[in-house]
């Protein structure tokens, strides 16, 4: 392959998926601060935190312009071009600083790299970076490549639901109304569902008496994609979660129950998304094929 992928952590991604197909990772900046020293993954230390009464609240950052330009340099040694796909740049800076990082290379360079907004987070960007991979196999040109994915970019569906909403408050990064609303909806058995839609992060519907967030998530997946199935159309799915494998994992047993369905992936959570949602949280994306 002459074209070299490189993406930002958010992508969420298998690990095996990211070393078997080279794809250059941004790392997010993480300050565990108290948390450091507790064992497990980012979901267990702040459950664990909580139960021994120290503040669980972790700093995040963007990769930075230098992680970028690392990245950048490494991969043009070996490839002719870079494809960069990043989180929504209505969600993060992200996008930015990869622009950013492709301004200080050499200008001979410089035009060898296209960074792509996803439009996306999570299991969304992850579909995405799927798809450029795929057209990167096919061995189509890069300016073909860049407009289907913007294509795909735009047509990839996601939905987030919470366990939880006092992490919204936790998180620190919405404003103090909104995790005092969703805390007041929730002694109601109310629960909003997340999408993104034209990059930005939105409540897509609220819904009562939700048992469980897997079964939750499935009934707007089965609505939304019903006449595209039925037609004969296939459906390629991404499944990420803060720490429930045994959601994640009924989740995808029910999409796998429906004709012309895929599961790609599932994974952890980033917690640069997840934190903000909290441990337990659920996201499902998915795509027209």
């Amino acid at each position: 392959m002459k074209i070299a992928l490189i993406a930002d952590e958010a992508i969420d991604l298998p690990e095996k998926i990211i070393k078997e197909n080279g794809i250059g990772l941004a790392r997010f900046k993480l300050d565990f601060q108290e948390i450091a020293n507790i064992p497990g993954n980012i979901y267990q230390k702040i459950r664990e935190a909580e139960k021994l009464g120290i503040p669980s609240a972790v700093k995040t950052s963007q990769p930075s312009i230098n992680e970028f330009l690392r990245l950048f340099k490494e991969k043009l040694q070996e490839f002719e071009s870079i494809i960069c796909v990043t989180v929504s740049s209505k969600i993060s800076g992200t996008y930015n600083s990869a622009l950013q990082a492709k301004k200080f290379l050499q200008n001979e360079f410089q035009n060898k790299v296209h960074v792509l907004d996803s439009l996306n987070g999570s299991a969304g960007e992850g579909l995405v970076a799927l798809k450029v991979l795929s057209l990167i196999k096919e061995g189509l040109d890069i300016e073909e490549i860049i407009k289907k994915a913007e294509i795909s970019a735009q047509k990839t569906n996601l939905l987030g639901i919470y366990k939880d909403p006092k992490w919204l408050k936790l998180s620190g990064r919405f404003p103090t109304i909104i995790p005092i609303m969703m805390e007041k909806i929730e002694k109601m058995s109310i629960k909003p569902i997340f999408t993104v839609k034209n990059g930005k992060l939105t409540i897509a519907r609220f819904k009562r008496n939700i048992k469980n967030l897997s079964d939750s998530l499935f009934e707007d997946f089965e609505k939304s994609t019903a006449k595209f199935r039925e037609n004969g159309g296939k459906i390629i799915a991404g499944i990420t979660h803060a720490d429930d494998e045994e959601e994640a994992e009924k989740l995808k047993r029910l999409i796998l129950s429906l004709k012309n369905t895929e599961v790609s992936f599932i994974n952890l959570t980033c917690f640069p998304i997840g934190g903000h949602i909290g441990p337990n949280s659920l996201i499902l994306a998915w795509q027209e094929k």
